[in-house]
């Protein structure tokens, strides 16, 4: 490549590389990718794979007549619709000749005739791919029966795409690509082929960040459902994290959980009141998961004057007082031998009459409020 090139590579690199985490690159750098390979349009999407139906996870689009947002709700009432594989490819699951791998191909149109076999050696696939010239023709009406209307809607039939299935493994994070009415030079073929390792590192990156933000989403859920005092602990006492309960808890003895996690550290048992269990992971500090036991005398003692603030009836205070200890209501129907249904109506007069609106925050104005 010439210096401009070069030029062009690591601009589109750094794009990829040196952003901070968590900011989404996608949307300048197909902008980019469209200049940079001399494109009419290009564009970027995912497929998330789901036992019902195939979905878009999100689409980058440059150069297209549409919206972004239009652009999505296209393709995923599209790829909705489908559940085998589409096109040259298996979202699915790619095959191993196709990931990280710069392809270039012509789109067939809606007509019946499949495509004649390319003069141009750029666009001779079956080669690229090491299938037949059969294969190929099978390919084409394969493309022409599910792909063809869609391609045609999007001004795209008959157009030339140089694209790269960038995957993690088996696992396909992401079509990129561009798309123009002649077929692409060399320049470009070897633009997007050494541009893949940035696209793969950041995809992988992005996807992880989703999915840890998901798994922590997940974490405080399972906290909150718990229904008594919880926190993850550094090995220092530090808390990173604590349901509602457990910082209602923390605010009326700000020493529990140091003096207990000193005796655990020491071997020493915590006491009845609360437990340890270790939390690991690969190149992080120890952590623990540390929950505070029922405590059946506390809310003995508060049951009696909350009843009485909250002007709740007799009933409602034999649920309360089954709902602070984590009690679901399944289990508080079979205690009361009652229906669960009538258990939900009592919950939810006693939200009401507490003005709070969740369970959770019903547990932390128990064991708050004075």
């Amino acid at each position: 490549m010439n210096p401009q090139d070069e030029q062009c590579l690591g601009d589109l690199r750094a794009q990829l590389d040196t952003v901070e985490p968590g900011v989404d690159v996608l949307p300048a750098l197909v902008g980019a990718l469209r200049e940079a390979l001399h494109a009419e349009r290009s564009l970027s999407y995912g497929v998330d794979i789901g036992p019902e139906r195939y979905q878009v996870s999100y689409i980058q689009i440059a150069g297209f007549p549409m919206t972004t947002a239009a652009a999505y709700e296209y393709l995923d009432g599209f790829v909705g619709t489908r559940r085998d594989p589409w096109g040259y490819f298996n979202p699915a699951c790619p095959q191993p000749s196709q990931r990280n791998r710069v392809l270039q191909l012509h789109a067939p149109g809606t007509d019946t005739e499949p495509l004649a076999p390319p003069e141009d050696e750029r666009l001779a696939l079956w080669k690229t791919l090491g299938i037949s010239e059969e294969e190929l023709a099978r390919m084409q009406a394969q493309m022409r029966s599910t792909v063809g209307d869609f391609l045609q809607g999007c001004g795209l039939e008959r157009m030339v795409f140089l694209r790269v299935l960038v995957c993690d493994g088996p696992a396909l994070l992401g079509w990129v690509g561009a798309v123009r009415p002649e077929p692409f030079e060399a320049r470009e073929l070897h633009i997007l082929q050494e541009l893949i390792p940035s696209l793969q590192r950041r995809m992988r990156l992005d996807t992880r960040l989703r999915e840890a933000g998901m798994l922590n989403a997940a974490l405080e859920a399972a906290l909150e459902a718990l229904g008594q005092p919880a926190y993850v602990v550094t090995s220092t006492g530090r808390v990173a994290h604590a349901n509602s309960a457990g910082r209602a808890r923390l605010e009326q003895d700000e020493g529990l959980l140091a003096d207990a996690l000193r005796k655990h550290q020491r071997g020493e048992p915590p006491g009845n009141e609360l437990s340890f269990n270790p939390l690991r992971l690969a190149g992080t500090p120890a952590h623990y998961l540390a929950i505070v036991q029922n405590e059946p005398a506390q809310v003995r003692a508060r049951l009696h004057s909350r009843s009485l603030t909250w002007g709740l009836t007799a009933r409602e205070s034999e649920v309360l007082g089954r709902l602070v200890l984590g009690e679901s209501n399944k289990a508080i129907a079979l205690h009361l031998r009652c229906a669960e249904r009538t258990v939900e109506v009592h919950v939810t007069r006693i939200l009401a009459k507490a003005q709070v609106e969740s369970r959770s925050a019903l547990i932390a104005k128990f064991f708050l409020a004075s």
